[in-house]
């Protein structure tokens, strides 16, 4: 069987939670499948991890300046199509093959649409509805995701499977020692609490702030530093500017080894209003950090019994989550215990089992 990627996504430099997905699988399946062969469509010339991959992967690169899912991918299916198309992130080519596979990783416009840009929502709204409508199959990243995919466009429940993310340190991508990098975690405070994640106003850093700045008031922090580490998303002017004006919060930028990072901090704060999954919770838990969190959405789903929760919109909540955490030392050893035993559910080899079974029809 011939199967087509979609793999521009997997193909950056600075990968979030959904390219670090595309990457994982496009992995995962090199060392799982032999028979099959594999097509990876890409707009830029590929990486060196791409180029490694077995002899049953292809690399197509089709340069294209505008809508190049919907428009080049779309003439490639027209003329060269494989027996199956995989698309890892909601936008299907207007022309693809009738077996054709999409994964939907959230719906968090339908949810908080004033947190995204009119030019994003409207771009979400359109290419999900295309994929979810015309894909023989959706994958959905979480049943939460599932339940919302159902929810709003009504499409038969058969049609809509879920398959977990994974977690593999072994097959992280490697990246070059950056210097700069370890040095800029070495100098920062031996106690912090730490968000990682992309900025924007869906993952709620202002609640997070909010909340650390009522345990200051109540004399509770004992001397513990927020830092805030990931790229900048839509709508992120505001944060910054509220970051930058705080001299108790440092803003750590895009960081490439996380794991240096999380082993660092004292807890992972995941304060979001929604999230389709939460890679940064197996992160933690493979670092030993303890994990607060919020109570809705998927994160309950992934975190299970390992985190403490709270209500994302009550500050207060949050801030009294954190100070359990920062005073009870027995309930973070007994979180990280948990939370190590809970990521031996979650495995990419197991995700990439799943779907190359959807892919393969059986």
């Amino acid at each position: 069987m011939k199967i087509g990627i979609e793999a521009e996504r997997a193909n950056i430099d600075r990968p979030t939670g959904v390219e670090h997905y595309a990457q994982q699988m496009i992995l995962s399946f090199s060392k799982l499948d032999q028979s099959n062969q594999y097509v990876l469509y890409l707009r830029t010339e590929p990486k060196n991890w791409i180029k490694s991959l077995p002899k049953n992967f292809t690399v197509k690169v089709m340069p294209f300046p505008l809508f190049w899912t919907q428009l080049r991918i779309s003439w490639e299916m027209l003329v060269n199509p494989p027996d199956v198309l995989f698309i890892m992130a909601s936008a299907l080519p207007f022309i693809h093959p009738k077996n054709s596979v999409v994964t939907i990783h959230d719906l968090a416009w339908k949810f908080y649409p004033e947190t995204f840009t009119a030019g994003t929502r409207r771009y979400l709204e359109f290419s999900t509805a295309f994929a979810v409508r015309y894909a023989k199959k959706v994958i959905a990243v979480s049943e939460q995701t599932r339940q919302d995919i159902l929810h709003f466009y009504k499409v038969p429940a058969e049609k809509v499977c879920t398959i977990h993310h994974g977690f593999d340190a072994s097959s992280e991508i490697q990246i070059k020692n950056n210097q700069d990098e370890l040095d800029k975690i070495t100098k920062l405070p031996d106690k912090f609490i730490l968000y990682l994640g992309t900025l924007q106003p869906r993952k709620n850093i202002d609640g997070l702030i909010d909340a650390l700045k009522q345990l200051e008031q109540e004399d509770k922090l004992k001397n513990y530093k927020l830092v805030i580490a990931g790229g900048k998303g839509w709508l992120y002017d505001r944060i910054i500017k509220r970051i930058e004006g705080d001299k108790d919060i440092i803003y750590f930028g895009y960081v490439n080894d996380r794991f240096a990072l999380l082993k660092k901090a004292s807890m992972l704060v995941q304060p979001a209003f929604y999230e389709g999954f939460g890679l940064q919770i197996l992160d933690a838990f493979y670092a030993k950090v303890p994990v607060v969190c919020s109570n809705i959405s998927s994160l309950p789903e992934v975190a299970g019994d390992a985190a403490k929760y709270f209500d994302p919109k009550d500050p207060g909540d949050i801030a009294q989550a954190i100070s359990t955490l920062i005073e009870d030392s027995d309930l973070c050893a007994s979180l990280v215990a948990l939370g190590q035993e809970r990521l031996k559910q979650f495995t990419w080899s197991s995700t990439a089992e799943k779907t190359l079974s959807v892919l393969t029809n059986k």
